[in-house]
């Protein structure tokens, strides 16, 4: 029999499948995605203009609100970044204005500085001093103490337009105005006694050159500063011991070029011997500090630095800038070889020769012509007792004071003469002697003009002619 056919198979029935599920609209907040979405093809099309592609006037989707928020998130980072550069344009232009700012105000400090020096000018190796710019010299004096208060003094002179310097050394013994009663006091004992301005205008007075500044060297500023210079070489004429005794240790020996060390400059400076006057340690101490002078550094900064370093208390009319020029000054002048030490002669009683002192005061210090040629100043007058009467002197001092005159002591009896006289060196200061003739009861003959130097701008010489007024 055949075989049967196999029966159809029916194909299976699809799965059920839910029906889709209505969307519902989102709340406008939830519009814009965590993430944008690409700009859908409405907007797209809108953009391109394609027909048929516009949507409706009131229809938005959302990659339209996602496209205008990163249109405004990207502005507003723009205007950040503006902002951002024109803050630091500012900035730095801030910083150039000040910078600027202060440049000028620099400028202007610095030239305040240089101006406050006065007459200090030179000192910074560009300019003269004011004094020396007057009358071609500057002038200060320096006096080192010992620590038992013995003071040794010396004039450090420039001669700027002389092209010289000169240590010139005072003996303790000069006679100076003072506020006693008579108004006499010693270079050794002024310091103590009236103090430093005063001592400076004494010895303006009786030198007849304006003394600018002190330097008060006490010893161990002196022994600080020999250290930091490596020592000064000096011609010592004895030997030197610590503590000044003889059996003390050898600081130093006699001989030629010598190396000081800082104490043993000191030691040296203030040494005077067995038997020895104060001239041979005056002496000695000028040694010291032309020494001083001609190791000195000649560049303004590094004499500064040194006169620093020694870490010194100055007198107010010397202070560091001006200490460091005047021997930065000084020490060029040595290099050049215009360079020595003097020492100022004067008699016994303390009064100047008027052969020799009048010479070195005119030479060293131009004092007498300078002080002579300023006829609008009170004029310096120094006596002599020629007369024969013990009480003659006296009383002309106390007429030449009353004149308004500036009486310079030191004066000594002469041989007795007839007449007396009053004499002067410069036409300026002729009706001066005049009137003074008139006040001391002389005649107008008793005022003659000399050419020889003198101490002071009038000398008065009382001859027997001379009555002194009655009490």
């Amino acid at each position: 029999a055949a075989a049967a056919a196999p029966a159809p198979v029916e194909p299976a029935a699809p799965a059920a499948v839910p029906p889709p599920r209505p969307r519902t609209p989102r709340p406008a907040a939830e519009a814009a995605p965590d993430k944008p979405e690409a700009p859908s093809e409405q907007v797209a099309g809108a953009r391109s203009g394609k027909a048929g592609s516009r949507a409706p006037k009131d229809s938005y989707t959302t990659g339209e609100f996602t496209f205008v928020d990163e249109e405004a998130e990207e502005s507003e980072d723009v205007i950040d970044w503006l902002k951002f550069a024109e803050s630091r344009s500012e900035v730095r232009a801030e910083r150039r204005r000040k910078l600027r700012n202060r440049l000028v105000g620099l400028g202007v400090v610095l030239a305040l500085a240089a101006g406050g020096v006065g007459g200090y000018l030179w000192f910074t190796g560009d300019k003269p001093t004011a004094a020396a710019a007057a009358g071609g010299r500057q002038v200060n004096v320096v006096h080192l103490r010992d620590l038992q208060g013995k003071t040794s003094s010396a004039l450090l002179v420039n001669d700027a337009s002389g092209h010289k310097g000169t240590v010139l050394l005072l003996p303790d013994n000069l006679r100076l105005p003072g506020p006693g009663d008579p108004p006499v006091t010693t270079v050794g004992q002024a310091m103590d006694a009236i103090g430093a301005s005063a001592t400076r205008d004494g010895l303006a007075t009786v030198l007849g050159a304006p003394v600018a500044g002190t330097w008060r060297l006490d010893t161990p500023y002196l022994e600080m500063l020999v250290s930091q210079l490596g020592g000064v070489r000096v011609d010592t004429n004895a030997e030197t011991h610590e503590g000044g005794k003889p059996d003390g240790k050898l600081l130093s020996a006699a001989g030629k070029n010598t190396l000081l060390s800082g104490k043993a400059a000191v030691a040296y400076a203030t040494l005077q011997g067995p038997g020895e006057n104060r001239d041979a340690q005056l002496a000695r101490f000028g040694q010291v500090m032309d020494a001083v002078v001609r190791t000195m550094p000649t560049e303004f900064k590094d004499a500064k630095d040194d006169v620093h370093r020694m870490n010194a208390v100055l007198d107010p009319s010397l202070p560091e800038d001006a200490l460091a020029g005047v021997l930065a000054q000084l020490a060029q002048q040595a290099k050049d070889g215009h360079f020595g030490t003097a020492a100022l002669t004067v008699k016994p009683d303390g009064g100047l020769d008027e052969a020799t002192a009048g010479k070195q005061v005119k030479d060293v210090l131009g004092g007498t012509v300078k002080s002579a040629a300023a006829g609008d100043t009170s004029a310096r007058v120094s006596l002599q007792d020629a007369s024969g009467n013990d009480a003659a002197a006296a009383a002309a001092q106390v007429q030449i004071v009353n004149s308004g005159l500036t009486f310079i002591p030191g004066g000594a009896k002469t041989a007795a003469q007839a007449t007396s006289e009053i004499r002067y060196t410069d036409d300026a200061r002729q009706a001066a002697a005049k009137s003074l003739a008139t006040s001391l009861g002389l005649p107008d003959s008793a005022v003659k003009k000399v050419g020889d130097a003198q101490n002071a701008d009038l000398v008065v010489v009382l001859g027997k002619d001379y009555q002194p007024p009655k009490q």
